[in-house]
């Protein structure tokens, strides 16, 4: 009786893990010949290498932006007073750091804005 119910909960291991699968939803197909198989929907991720692209060349165009519009002295001296803050201000002010891209398209904005 031991070996009859090791195998058992096993199976019954096994189902559990299966309905754990399949209640973040699943799919159905038909097989050609005919076999209804049921399988665990596979999550993929939603963020993309091209959304990577376009969020970091809007964060580049953003800060470029803000370099034209405040002068790349005064937006250098607001980083430095954010540096000067709490640790979510520094993390800020080492993100929005003046680095050669941002300050290239800087340049190119700034006869447009002023």
């Amino acid at each position: 009786m031991g070996k009859q119910h090791q195998e058992f909960q096993a199976r019954l291991r096994r189902l559990e893990g299966k309905h754990n699968d399949m209640s973040a939803g699943y799919s159905a197909r038909v097989r050609s010949d005919g076999l209804i198989v049921v399988a665990p929907r596979q999550i993929r991720s939603r963020i993309t290498p091209r959304a990577v692209v376009f969020f970091l060349c809007a964060f580049f165009l953003f800060k470029g932006f803000l370099m034209a519009a405040l002068g790349f002295a005064s937006y250098d001296a607001r980083v430095a007073e954010l540096s000067k803050g709490v640790a979510v201000e520094r993390a800020g002010a080492f993100l929005m750091q003046a680095e050669p891209v941002s300050m290239l398209i800087g340049e190119k904005l700034r006869p447009y804005l002023h």
